[in-house]
């Protein structure tokens, strides 16, 4: 990710991947104070909930969504979006990178992605887990990005992970 402003990554705690790649550039929130503490790159760390961002209009270049949207629930993402809408300058992006839930299957609580990350210095092994009582997909992101403003730049998937790039319609 080039650019010359200030990279928004939404839940960049843990990993850290967008500050590992972008370092001081990023401000990395995280509801969760020992995600942040997780880290190990130079992005700017803040305690803070994506559903109330507290940034002023059009301060950001790009935000980042790596596997975060998951942890939030449903009911809270057209909040998170708007959200986005308003930090995000005129004609920037938000990118994000996520997983398709599928239906539930009869035994299993949890629903778990296992990532191996290639970042230009380091090869990073993860997984990404929540409590598996919602679906999600990438067309479903898509609608509610058209719903908030967003316009549909980039796609791609692999197998059930998916990346979108969207651009902020003004």
């Amino acid at each position: 990710m080039k650019t010359n402003g200030f990279i928004l990554d939404l839940g960049g705690g843990g990993e850290g991947i967008i500050g590992k790649l972008n370092g001081r550039q990023v401000v990395a929130i995280d509801m969760r104070e020992e995600e942040l503490q997780e880290i190990k790159n130079d992005a700017l760390k803040i305690v803070m909930d994506a559903r109330n961002l507290k940034f002023l209009p059009e301060s950001f270049d790009i935000c980042t969504s790596f596997f975060s949207l998951m942890y939030i629930p449903e009911s809270d993402h057209v909040k998170v979006f708007k959200e986005v809408y308003q930090v995000l300058k005129s004609n920037r992006k938000f990118l994000i990178w996520d997983v398709e839930i599928p239906e539930k299957q009869k035994g299993y609580d949890i629903f778990v992605v296992q990532l191996k990350i290639f970042l230009p210095n380091e090869e990073i092994e993860t997984g990404y887990g929540v409590k598996w009582d919602k679906q999600q997909n990438s067309e479903y992101f898509k609608k509610l990005a058209k719903e908030t403003g967003f316009k549909l730049i980039n796609e791609w998937h692999k197998d059930k992970i998916f990346y979108l790039e969207m651009v902020k319609n003004v």
